[in-house]
């Protein structure tokens, strides 16, 4: 299922409303939450039912002065549930440790040539795929695949920590600046398929995009993961 931003960040207050309020909200409390008018937020929860993520009913409202007036009250689906476990990456959690053993075990083995094995996973990236998290880990390790075992692997070595770390604690800034940094040094990288560069080269900006529009607890989720995932592959063998 395909959401706009918008629709994301909706879903994402509206399940945090929910938790905390242990129940459904009015669409008041929501438009408080995300900064918007009422109308907006009720809008919006609409469209969000139309597609089967949010669910609504009127109620009897018992603390309104005037009696046995009825309000809607909204509360996310299960199927809102699974779609941010999805869009989080909790869903691929198996999954993508899977395939991080794969790739390291196949890269120590000499299985494959790292920028054969880089354009493998790159083609099954899915580029407008839901599973956030695990798309941005895997294109930064094929970044790393891609720099081989010369000195951009090991300039990125060195500043990784710095890179992603600000005064202890993993930044927004320091995800995109290893996009960015990552980007640097691919430039200076010679390529005999100047295609398979571009390609790459998109799935880098895709990556920046998303860190732009993640919320900062995903953001904070990601620079864990990465660093787990990237540490192992910058490593000399």
């Amino acid at each position: 299922m395909k959401l706009t931003r918008r629709q994301e960040t909706f879903i994402y207050k509206l399940l945090d409303l929910y938790r905390e309020l242990n129940g459904p909200i009015h669409y008041t409390a929501l438009a408080e939450r995300v900064g918007v008018s009422p109308f907006t937020a009720y809008d919006m929860l609409r469209r969000l039912e139309e597609k089967g993520l949010v669910a609504s009913e009127y109620r009897v409202a018992t603390d309104k002065p005037i009696p046995g007036r009825s309000e809607v009250l909204f509360w996310p689906t299960e199927c809102a549930h699974n779609l941010w476990l999805e869009l989080t990456g909790d869903a691929n959690t198996g999954e993508w440790e899977a395939v991080k053993k794969r790739v390291l075990e196949r890269i120590r083995s000499g299985e494959l040539p790292e920028r054969e094995l880089a354009e493998e996973m790159l083609a099954r990236l899915p580029p407008g795929g839901p599973a956030i998290l695990r798309y941005c880990i895997e294109v930064m390790s094929i970044v790393v695949l891609r720099l081989g075992r010369g000195s951009a692997r090991r300039l990125l070595a060195e500043n990784l920590p710095q890179i992603l770390e600000a005064q202890g604690a993993v930044t927004r800034a320091g995800l995109l600046l290893l996009g960015g940094f990552a980007l640097g040094l691919l430039a200076k990288e010679s390529s005999g398929d100047p295609e398979w560069s571009r390609e790459l080269l998109a799935h880098v900006q895709r990556y920046q995009t998303l860190i732009l529009e993640m919320e900062p607890r995903l953001c904070r989720r990601l620079g864990e993961s990465m660093k787990e995932a990237l540490v192992p592959l910058l490593r000399p063998e």
